[in-house]
């Protein structure tokens, strides 16, 4: 290889061929960035490392302990992570165009809300677990709560593989070409499985875990963040689709009370979140 050529292939602009720096006290070679919010291959191969252990360590932990509450709690940080792994694998199968490392939805409410109110969710159980040991042993709720779960998060994948390139983490406010008004499959039953899913995925969990300031908590706030959302999204949606809209959702129902009932078409400063 040439000087010419070498000096060329060496250059930080080619990717991963950097340059050695010349001081001899930099031993070390800049290989790869080290911004985690970038959608790059170690990136996304460490939180998937990190997401696959999670579930690996939660398994183990149910069949070695049984039946038992740490079993039950290893179970719970199994369906979490996989969760985040179907989240993520859903949208880089069926809407790749469209992903990025926000897909693992870590931060859905981009307010740091969710690991937090997981973290007190995980803090309860444990407090719980050691002031009342009896009364946190698993039973009929268990499994009521785990079959929610399992229930939601298939609720929640289905909905995103249905919907395939017109599904969105975020409400579209425009209609993109490859945009369409999804209606067969599970929306021909439900106007919102998505979020159908993920409630019932989130106070499945709570019920598995018994935990009752978790899961009063969790009804409450995010009955309260879907009631919100759908309204919006449908007024969204009725925007951008018009009568098409309008007909699908006076024949197909919800199980999110009283969304869209006063429908209208959003302001340009309205967002789901306010």
């Amino acid at each position: 290889m040439s000087e010419e050529a070498r000096a060329a292939a060496f250059t930080p602009k080619v990717g991963l061929f950097r340059r050695r720096p010349g001081n001899s006290e930099r031993w070390w070679t800049p290989v790869v960035s080290m911004d985690y919010d970038a959608h790059l291959g170690h990136n996304i191969a460490a939180t998937a490392c990190f997401l696959g252990v999670a579930v690996g360590a939660g398994m183990c932990l149910a069949v070695v302990s049984g039946w038992t509450t740490t079993g039950i709690f290893g179970v719970y940080m199994a369906l979490l992570s996989l969760y985040h792994i179907f989240e993520y694998q859903c949208v880089a199968l069926y809407n790749p165009h469209r992903v990025s490392m926000e897909s693992f939805m870590f931060n859905p409410d981009e307010g740091n809300r969710y690991y937090k109110a997981m973290l007190v969710s995980m803090a309860e159980y444990v407090v719980e677990c050691w002031l009342f040991g009896n009364a946190k042993a698993p039973g009929l709720i268990t499994l009521l709560g785990l079959a929610l779960a399992l229930c939601g998060q298939a609720i929640r994948s289905l909905a995103m593989i249905t919907a395939k390139t017109s599904f969105n983490h975020h409400i579209a406010n425009r209609r993109e070409v490859d945009h369409d008004l999804i209606t067969h499959g599970i929306y021909k039953y439900e106007r919102h499985p998505s979020y159908v899913g993920f409630f019932s995925w989130a106070i499945g969990l709570q019920l598995m875990l018994k935990n009752p300031l978790s899961l009063v908590a969790f009804a409450g706030v995010l009955g309260y963040f879907f009631y919100r959302r759908t309204n919006y999204e449908e007024r969204t949606l009725l925007h951008l689709f018009g009568p098409q809209y309008e007909n699908y959702r006076r024949r197909t129902p919800t199980l999110i009370p009283f969304a869209a009932k006063d429908i209208r078409e959003p302001k340009a400063s309205e967002s789901p979140s306010n």
